[in-house]
Parts: structure tokens; C-alpha cells; sequence
């Protein structure tokens, strides 16, 4: 707010947007940065003392990443402490590598959708298991006039017609069973 090249009428808009903010957030307003203490054009250009000379060839240091697996790790990177090498740790668990792993295509399981015969609704379900057995409880459920299901509710209620997996059943996502499945 204080460096950017805006008018001191949208400098003053800003700082009641930050207050409002803190304030909404519980922060009393003494704690928030005290806005008469505006830095000078002075301030601004002002050339650099020696020790923010030493921080920025500080940071002219290397990095290196490890991939954390174990506390081994730990082991093999605190004799690189006392070098010149900044360590970092990365782990392989990511979001994005757990929703682009490719389940086994054998034992297709998933999000799956079931459609009425009659009305062509539709049922959005998951399985960790084969997905042609979830179908098949489905359809158990409608024989026996079990309501364990919304389909077979749906089906019994409505007196609509089902039919076989090849016919109404079909695979939206391939997933296997876990968190990754509720996130698709």
C-alpha cells in the first residue's frame, strides 16, 4: 500500500480495507502496522549497509533437494549442514501424484454411474471393488425389495425398469479405493 504508485485518495481506501480485515479477524488495530510511519523517498533508495550486503550473498549460496523417504535421510544430509549447500526436503506424496496414478485396468473400480431404463436418471456411485458387483448388489436389492440403495429405491418406488451391467452401467472415473477416490 505505501510503495505503490496510487493517488492518496485509493491509499486511504486501502488502509480501511486492511483495518476492516484485521478487525473482521479478531486483530485489534494497535497491532496492525501504524500508518504514520510511512517510509520516505529517502528511505526507499537508500544504498545497502553491509549486512544486508552479507544477506544477499547469502543467498548466492546453492541449493540441493533430497527426497525425504526416511530419517536416513536426516543421516546422509547433516554433514552437508556444514558446507555451503542449503538443503531442502521434498516429499514424493503429493496430491497430484496420487490423482494421476493409473489403477490396475484389471479389476476396474471407480466412480460409476447406473441409469433408470425407463426415465433415464441416473445413479452416481464408488466402489473400491469390481464395479459389475456393485451392480449386481444393486440389482439384488431391487429383487428382494431391500431399500438399501437409492437406485433400488428408486426403481421399486417408481416400478421403472433396470437391466443388465452392459446396458446401464458404466465407469466415469478409474480410481482405486481411498481418499483419491472422494476427491474425484
Amino acid at each position: 500500500m505505501l510503495t505503490l504508485p496510487i493517488i492518496e485518495q485509493a491509499r486511504e481506501q486501502e488502509w480501511n480495507k486492511i483495518l476492516t480485515i484485521a478487525q473482521n479477524n479478531g486483530f485489534p488495530k494497535h497491532t496492525v502496522y501504524n500508518p504514520e510511519k510511512k517510509l520516505t523517498s529517502k528511505q526507499k533508495k537508500k544504498p545497502l549497509l553491509k549486512d544486508e550486503q552479507q544477506t544477499t550473498q547469502k543467498e548466492d549460496k546453492k541449493w540441493i533437494t533430497f527426497t525425504y523417504y526416511s530419517p536416513l535421510v536426516r543421516k546422509v544430509t547433516n554433514p552437508l549442514k556444514k558446507t555451503d549447500i542449503i538443503i531442502a526436503f521434498r516429499y514424493t506424496n503429493t496430491i497430484h501424484q496420487q490423482l494421476s496414478q493409473k489403477p490396475d485396468n484389471t479389476n476396474p473400480s471407480g466412480i460409476y454411474k447406473i441409469k433408470c431404463n425407463t426415465c433415464n436418471k441416473a445413479y452416481i456411485g464408488q466402489s473400491g471393488r469390481l464395479i459389475t458387483v456393485r451392480h449386481k448388489e444393486h440389482t439384488l436389492y431391487i429383487r428382494t425389495n431391500n431399500l438399501a440403495s437409492v437406485y433400488a429405491i428408486h426403481i421399486l418406488n417408481n416400478r421403472h425398469k433396470y437391466g443388465m451391467a452392459n446396458d446401464t452401467l458404466k465407469l466415469l472415473q478409474l480410481c482405486n479405493k481411498g481418499m483419491k477416490m472422494n476427491c474425484w
